[in-house]
């Protein structure tokens, strides 16, 4: 059997950089032997069983490991950032367990939040899903399109207590973005070039700062076919659940339309939606939800995916260990579609 260090190191060849800020913040340890240990301790201190084998590794704004233990469950263990309170993943897990007791496919937590360096980590049961999917079928962007709006629907129980804990991407009052998901990304060091950027994503910020005072829900910031694993068909676990924050319906239903096809793993060029796509998912989440959408929604759903994907366009800006974006990024789509949404609105996305 190989070391449980491996599929950490595939990872991180696979990305082309080496350093792992989030687990060293979390674990003081950023050599995969010494992380993959770390885990075990911890899965061994609190589920009471050591890893037997790693399935995955993903690091960005969370570090997430799936895992089997020697006991045969299989689990995701992810570390949060010190961004993440204790307040705010205690409401969060919350949410979460309720989903899962009412029948939503939201896999069951199984341990903390526990204090690790400067965040927390917990421990969710992993559900086995289908891995070769692909978000650009006109089914199963139906299919993920209502399963946020059932999401919103039975998520409305817990605004209030979610609301009550600050989220680690709310944006400030003054600001253009929120603080970035990774320490990856420094905006402010990486300014030049990324004006034209900043200039729709300010006009975006206008438009949703002078809108009506909206409802709030329980939405999940991160909606997309690699955080939404499907089954023969069917919708069955939802991940990634630290993106889960109260907002209003059309900022999710914005940053949903925009990405829900991307999966990291695929092809570039084969993992952003096009315009009509984009437009689509707005129309399917529609028909889910029961009601379209009004006139002031539809202007705030078009300044909201602008500022989306201007926030996308500065996080591939400032990662400069990666290849230029093409057209298949956020930065191509705010180039191709920004503009026009803030001048024209959703109609622009028409297919």
């Amino acid at each position: 059997m190989e070391p449980l260090s491996a599929v950490i190191e595939r990872r991180l060849a696979a990305w082309g950089f080496p350093d792992l800020p989030l687990e060293r913040e979390l674990f003081a340890a950023s050599e995969p032997v010494a992380i993959a240990a770390a885990v075990d301790a911890w899965c061994r201190a609190h589920l009471g069983a050591g890893v037997e084998e790693y399935v995955f590794f993903e690091s960005s704004s969370g570090s997430v490991h799936g895992v089997r233990l020697v006991d045969g469950r299989a689990v995701v263990v992810k570390g949060h950032r010190a961004a993440a309170s204790r307040a705010f993943l205690d409401a969060v897990l919350a949410v979460q367990a309720g989903l899962a007791s009412s029948g939503y496919p939201a896999p069951r937590p199984l341990a903390g939040p526990v204090p690790a360096g400067s965040g927390h980590v917990t421990a969710e049961e992993m559900v086995l899903c289908d891995t070769a999917v692909d978000g650009h079928d006109p089914d199963l962007r139906r299919l993920l399109a209502s399963g946020l709006a059932q999401f919103v629907a039975l998520g409305r129980p817990y605004r209030d207590a979610l609301a009550a804990a600050a989220h680690p991407m709310d944006v400030p009052a003054d600001a253009l973005y929120p603080r970035p998901h990774s320490a990856r990304f420094d905006f402010a060091a990486t300014n030049e070039g990324a004006e034209w950027i900043d200039d729709l994503a300010a006009r975006a910020r206008a438009v949703l700062r002078a809108g009506p005072d909206v409802p709030r829900a329980v939405v999940h910031g991160d909606w997309r076919i690699e955080n939404v694993g499907i089954r023969a068909g069917r919708l069955a676990a939802v991940y990634d659940w630290d993106s889960v924050r109260v907002a209003p319906e059309h900022e999710a239903l914005a940053g949903a339309a925009t990405t829900f096809s991307v999966d990291w793993r695929r092809e570039r060029g084969q993992r952003f939606p096009v315009p009509a796509e984009i437009g689509a998912f707005v129309g399917d989440y529609a028909v889910a939800r029961g009601t379209p959408l009004a006139a002031w929604e539809r202007t705030l759903a078009a300044a909201a995916i602008v500022a989306s994907l201007a926030y996308g366009a500065r996080c591939e800006h400032a990662d400069r260990g990666r290849p230029p974006a093409g057209a298949d990024s956020h930065r191509g789509l705010l180039r191709e579609i920004g503009a026009a949404l803030l001048d024209e609105g959703l109609a622009v996305l028409a297919g």
